[in-house]
């Protein structure tokens, strides 16, 4: 019954499975009562999101702290939706890309890749859907579910993914695999990548960025940018963005650019850190983190590492 339960999910898929041409009106009718509970009962979920939104936007009062917050779980509750519809077989969702050409350079250019990606949009929709487009494999990196019933309900849906789409791979981030072996080995081979970035869960190694003027520091996973600096390879930060009722748009950004000539997983956070809250000024709302991105400067600045 949970925030990350599976009855939620299940309820859903058993209604839009039943109803599958519900009208437009009586679906938002449901997705914002019910969003609305659940604004209601995850006290820890608003307030890490309303503190994400505060760090990102110094100026943000209270009343429009909340109500982002609320303006959040909306679009998270459409775009699961439009997951669940386009995983039943309902042909209901439409794409547009921004930045073609480093699209077509990704696609065209031989050799290994790193794409950057954040918990936006419907990510993992994209990333299957857009599999076939990149000419190769396109391997991506998945924390298993909090709940082990919602983990068994992703896994059946990513293998559906997998089976349907031959170039999309999916690799777990879990305790007992040796993730980072796996995908150094591939990136050596010349494989195309992508690692959502913008979030530390549980214990994985992490790196502590400074953001703006506050000196709030971010923190990122560590295990890309190592595997960036082992594998000399660009990495090209992707975002997908939900534009309107259904229709969703890919953004592709140029690869990451550092000054230093031997650069090290710091470097590469630096880079990622400013491309990533740069892409949050405007899209912060359908940022889907809902736990405390940021922390406050630590009291010894010596202890970040720059």
């Amino acid at each position: 019954f949970g925030v990350f339960g599976d009855l939620p999910t299940r309820g859903m898929l058993w209604i839009i499975g039943a109803f599958p041409k519900m009208p437009f009106f009586i679906e938002a009718a449901l997705l914002y009562f019910f969003t609305f509970v659940v604004f209601l009962l995850a006290h820890p979920q608003r307030r890490a999101i309303r503190a994400n939104l505060k760090t990102i936007t110094p100026d943000l009062s209270w009343a429009e702290g909340y109500l982002g917050v609320f303006r959040v779980f909306v679009n998270f509750g459409w775009i699961y939706i439009d997951g669940l519809r386009a995983r039943l077989g309902q042909e209901v969702v439409t794409w547009e890309i921004e930045g073609l050409e480093v699209f077509e350079e990704i696609r065209d250019t031989p050799g290994a890749a790193i794409l950057l990606t954040t918990h936006t949009g419907n990510y993992d929709l994209a990333a299957a859907l857009f599999s076939p487009k990149f000419g190769r494999d396109l391997h991506t990196v998945r924390a298993p579910e909090r709940s082990p019933l919602l983990q068994e309900i992703r896994r059946r849906e990513l293998k559906e993914d997998t089976d349907r789409y031959d170039h999309f791979k999916v690799h777990y981030n879990t305790s007992e695999s040796m993730l980072g072996v796996e995908l150094a080995r591939l990136l050596s081979e010349g494989e195309l990548v992508a690692i959502q970035c913008d979030r530390v869960v549980g214990g994985v190694a992490a790196i502590e960025v400074p953001v703006g003027e506050t000196g709030a520091v971010i923190r990122v996973p560590k295990g890309p940018m190592v595997l960036a600096v082992i594998a000399k390879c660009p990495c090209y930060p992707m975002h997908v963005v939900r534009v309107r009722h259904r229709h969703y748009r890919i953004l592709f950004q140029k690869p990451l650019e550092l000054v230093a000539t031997r650069p090290r997983e710091a470097d590469f956070a630096r880079a990622w850190v400013e491309r990533l809250m740069h892409f949050l000024q405007t899209h912060a709302l359908e940022w889907f983190v809902f736990e405390d991105a940021f922390a406050p400067p630590p009291r010894d600045n010596a202890n970040v590492r720059n």
